[in-house]
């Protein structure tokens, strides 16, 4: 079934959709416009590092328990009440104006951040619940849209809304997105299945022994760990192709990066030829993500190097669409907040640090050729996912699962 029909049926699913752009492009505003305030303020590039692991830390803290709250209560009110609470917060940044009010910014940051550590892992926990089980692949396609609209539509306008309007235009928008998203959530109707409570989930500390026992969600927990390495090394790249190996300035950080969002978009049509090999169609796409890579620091001009980064994000599309549906279609329902907060924080932490790691490493090799051994890391990674998964029987990690 294409999305298109899925989308057509899936009547609840568009509030969801629609608060998910909404507030993507959102937070995107706010991104851009705290990066260039603080930058404005300090004229220190260690000011904005502070930012990246201060935004970091909600994750490591907040995510965990905030997926297992999703469990025990109602999805809808947790993602609702996020965003509401949000606002105050975000307009709080239109007073940290100058070096005096920094620690105002910071602070709102972490907070911000905070609301993200417990709306992304609700959220994704939400949509197994919300649709129905043969519509998670084209659902999770449909999602790639949300990534591909937020990259195009929130980076850039973002960026022209901070210049032309004012970092405080730029903060005033990201909270009307927030009560925009917060209409969406509303008016959301649960299914009568999110009604049955008869299945009291244990602590989250039980539920964390018992993952932690589980063959197949070991290998989607280091799935989630070792990606990122590549993936925060790949956001640095970019933009050193960008403004070091092509010389194109900040035009050619912004194509690089309308690339990544119709890569992502263009993914999204790929659900109609994903079939029941999940776990192939995963491996299959890291693999090409790497090809990409190598492409991409072999590009003898900019538009190969755009043709290359449409072949990565592409793939990566794919593979994280696959495995999406594979991880909603193993974990129950009533431990996806749990899994789904734990993921968070592993993924995000993971990330943050290797966007760090990166940057330094770009100080002794050269971009073409880390963009290489980043290809190569795609390789060997999709390879130890190959045999993981072929250690352990899926059908039977999921019945057992359902008991836990």
């Amino acid at each position: 079934m294409d999305n298109w029909k899925v989308w057509k049926k899936e009547s609840e699913y568009h509030k969801l959709f629609f608060s998910g752009v909404i507030n993507g492009i959102g937070n995107r505003f706010t991104q851009v416009a705290i990066l260039a305030l603080i930058y404005d303020i300090t004229n220190s590039a260690f000011a904005i590092g502070l930012l990246f692991l201060i935004r970091l830390l909600p994750f490591l803290m907040m995510a965990p328990l905030a997926g297992a709250l999703a469990d025990r209560l109602s999805k809808k009110t947790i993602l609702l009440t996020t965003e509401l609470i949000r606002v105050p917060i975000v307009l709080w940044l239109i007073l940290g104006n100058n070096l005096e009010q920094l620690w105002i910014i910071y602070v709102s940051s972490f907070l911000l951040a905070l609301g993200e550590a417990v709306y992304a892992p609700t959220r994704k926990a939400l949509i197994p619940n919300l649709v129905r089980r043969d519509h998670l692949l084209s659902v999770n396609a449909i999602e790639q849209i949300i990534m591909g609209l937020v990259l195009i539509i929130g980076s850039t306008t973002g960026g022209f809304i901070s210049y032309l309007l004012g970092n405080n235009i730029a903060f005033s928008l990201n909270a009307l997105t927030f009560l925009m998203s917060a209409i969406f959530l509303k008016y959301l109707k649960m299914p009568n299945r999110q009604l049955d409570h008869s299945v009291k989930p244990p602590s989250p500390a039980i539920s964390y022994k018992k993952f932690l026992k589980s063959p197949a969600l070991f290998v989607f927990l280091f799935i989630c760990l070792t990606m990122p390495i590549a993936n925060g090394i790949d956001n640095v790249l970019i933009s050193v192709y960008a403004l070091e190996v092509f010389n194109m300035g900040d035009l050619g950080v912004g194509l690089i990066y309308g690339g990544l969002g119709i890569g992502i978009v263009l993914s999204s049509f790929s659900s109609h030829w994903i079939k029941g090999n999940l776990v192939g169609v995963t491996v299959l796409f890291i693999i090409f993500e790497g090809i990409g890579h190598f492409l991409l620091s072999v590009s003898p001009t900019f538009p190969i190097a755009l043709g290359a980064v449409l072949v990565m994000t592409f793939s990566g599309g794919v593979s994280n669409i696959s495995f999406d549906t594979l991880v909603m279609k193993t974990v129950p329902s009533h431990r996806q907040g749990t899994f789904f907060g734990l993921t968070e924080m592993i993924s995000n932490v993971t990330l943050g640090a290797f966007i760090a790691i990166g940057g330094l490493i770009l100080e002794f090799i050269e971009p073409r050729i880390l963009g290489s051994l980043v290809g190569l890391l795609y390789f060997c990674l999709a390879i130890i996912y190959l045999f993981l998964f072929k250690r352990i029987n899926l059908l039977k990690e999921k019945r057992k699962l359902r008991d836990i």
